[in-house]
Formats: structure tokens, sequence, C-alpha cells
């Protein structure tokens, strides 16, 4: 009775029982893994509905009241193939001392807050001169592809949501921070020259989101899900979903269209339980997007031009 006059008694007492509920988006990793960055860019890829089966980009899942009836529905908001802007630079350059950190590596990355500190541990030989010559060695390693492939898919890469410059590599980590160690203790300037990507979020495409729906972010438990699922049909809301970037995996998104009142008072409920707000999120990374880089600029050692 107290659900058909509109209070949703059962979601509020799966939102009093569940004390994990994802509050905070941790920040990314203090590690040299790109992968640690958030990766708005690939938000709602898709959801898979089989191994061989994948709906297409910015497409919805979700669940509404149709009469007496709670059936499962689908709704496309092409915004989710506009959420990021992709920039692509050709012969990009920069400095060694500017690459934050790589895209691949045989040693754990994210044990790592600086390319030093992994040489350091786990390849003492290649810095055990601090000298033209053996800065030489290093550089000319085979597998740094940027400088010794004519064509490699290797790449920097900058999310402009964090500021740093990535080496998208496939080889080479090891013998790219020990040219980077050495040349800093010189001090001496290692221009670089690859294909660069920029990644910049698309506040038109997430205000236009926030416009029509609250975000909210959940966890994505077998236990919490179905309970969810069980107080929505109960209340009779209308919602959809998708799945979070892979450094928040263990959470998914929920989108609670404003145009239905039963679905807004469960955000009310979201939102009272201090359940992260998606929304909020997004557009608080896009306004505080680092300056975009400049297309063609070699950086001082000494005068870093990215900022988180």
């Amino acid at each position: 009775m107290r659900e058909d006059l509109g209070r949703p008694v059962k979601l509020q007492r799966l939102l009093a029982a569940t004390p994990d509920l994802p509050t905070t988006l941790s920040d990314p990793a203090a590690c040299i893994h790109a992968a640690s960055v958030p990766a708005w860019h690939r938000l709602n890829d898709g959801i898979s509905l089989s191994v061989y089966d994948r709906l297409p980009r910015g497409t919805l899942m979700g669940w509404e009241r149709i009469g007496a009836d709670y059936l499962g529905c689908q709704i496309h908001r092409p915004e989710y193939e506009q959420i990021c802007i992709e920039t692509k630079v050709e012969g990009w350059q920069c400095d060694i001392s500017d690459v934050h950190g790589f895209g691949a590596s045989k040693s754990k990355l994210t044990d790592f807050s600086s390319t030093d500190a992994m040489v350091e541990r786990n390849s003492r030989a290649m810095i055990d001169e601090i000298t033209p010559e053996k800065l030489a060695e290093n550089l000319a390693h085979d597998e740094i592809r940027i400088l010794h492939r004519t064509k490699t898919t290797d790449h920097f890469a900058c999310y402009q949501w964090d500021g740093r410059l990535w080496l998208i590599n496939s080889g080479g980590s090891h013998h790219f921070a020990a040219a980077k160690y050495i040349a800093a203790r010189l001090p001496q300037r290692v221009p670089l020259q690859a294909d660069l990507r920029v990644y910049t979020l698309n506040e038109e495409a997430i205000s236009s989101l926030r416009r029509d729906f609250e975000m909210f972010v959940v966890p994505n438990r077998t236990e919490f899900s179905n309970g969810f699922f069980g107080a929505m049909r109960s209340f009779g809301a209308t919602w959809y979903w998708h799945g979070m970037p892979s450094t928040f995996n263990h959470t998914r998104a929920i989108l609670l269209p404003r145009s239905e009142r039963r679905s807004m008072r469960v955000a009310d409920e979201l939102a009272k339980a201090g359940v992260v707000d998606l929304g909020r999120v997004l557009s608080d990374a896009a306004t505080n997007q680092a300056e975009p880089l400049d297309r063609q600029h070699y950086v001082s050692a000494d005068r870093p031009r990215l900022r988180m």
C-alpha cells in the first residue's frame, strides 16, 4: 500500500541493508599503468548478451511498467557514441621526460609510482652508468618501436581528464625507462616523435544525458542486483543500466528518466543514501580537464607542460 502511494519501501530497506554503497569513485592510482586511468572514452561500449552477441554502443537495457506488467526494454542514446572526442595528431613531438608511464610491460606497472622506481628495482644493470654511451645503448633497443619501426601501432596517448602523457607500447618499457632515468641525470634531452591520440570528454553529450536522466553508480553484485530489480519491480519505476570502465568494474551505472515520477522518487532515495552521482562525476571530469597539448613542441625536462 505504501508503495502504491509513492514510497519505495523495498528500495529503502535494500539501501539501509547495504553498508558498502559506493559514495565516491576512487582517483586514478598513483602508478605508471595507463589502464589505471578511468576509461571514460569507453563508457557504455556495449552490453554483452553472450559470447557472440553484443548490443551497439549507447544501447541501454532496462525495465518499465506497462499496464500490470513489468517488462524489459531497450533505448538507444547516441550521446555515448559522442561522450569523448578523439583527436589524432601524426608525428607529435615531445621530450622523453614528458612520458609518465606505459600501456604494457613485463613488470607489474601498478606496483610503481614512477618509471624511475621500476627501473631501479627491476633493471639496475640498465642504469649502472650515467653516461651518454649508456643512454645511447638503451635507446638503441629495438623494442622501443617509436624509435625503430617505420610502421607501428605504438603511440602516445593523453586522456584530458587525467592530463598525463602515456606511451601505449607493445614492448621496450624497461629500456625506455632506463633511458629516461639516465637522460634526467646527465641532463640531456631526448626528443621523441610518434602519433598522439588525445581523448577529451564532450561536455555537451554529458549535459544532454543529465537533462534526461539522473545517473548513479551502484554495486555490481548478484545479491544487490537481484534486490534492486525486485525493489524496482515492486515500485513500478522505469530504469536503465550499463557497465562502468574497468577501473570501476565492481559497479554499474543506473539511469533514471527525469520524465518518470516514480523514477525520480527512486533518485531521491539514492541521493539521500549518498550513492555516487555519475552525472556529477562526468561533468566535473569534463570541467577540470587539462589544457590541450601543443601539436609540435619540445618540452624542457625542468618545465613539465602536462598537468593533473
